[in-house]
């Protein structure tokens, strides 16, 4: 299997030089926030790169706070598992008899 991925992984990484290598030359203009940032000769497969890797730590940032959130709904659960099965032992301990009062004087008047 380990192989595999590593066939993969050369496969991708050789992918991605290849069309950074095609778009070497391409040169493009890049402004940002109105002209905040502004840059004239930036290269495509820069823009193209750096875009992804924004993208990829913004989706990041977004799965850490879903995974928290997770997290925080299981141990809600557990917690709220763990006082049912309290409940139920405590259920299931409980004789017949001292739950109900008539029981008792029925069996003394017997």
């Amino acid at each position: 299997m380990w192989a595999i991925k590593w066939f993969l992984s050369v496969i991708v990484i050789l992918v991605i030089l290849g069309f950074a290598l095609q778009n070497s030359e391409q040169t493009v203009s890049v402004v940002f926030l109105s002209d905040t940032w502004k840059y004239d000769s930036v290269q495509l497969w820069m823009v193209i790169y750096m875009s992804f890797g924004l993208g990829v730590l913004f989706w990041l940032m977004v799965s850490i706070f879903q995974v928290l959130e997770l997290k925080n709904e299981i141990r809600r659960l557990k917690k709220n598992r763990h006082e049912m099965e309290s409940e139920l032992d405590s259920l299931r301990n409980l004789s017949i008899g001292d739950d109900d009062p008539e029981f008792g004087m029925k069996e003394e008047g017997v």
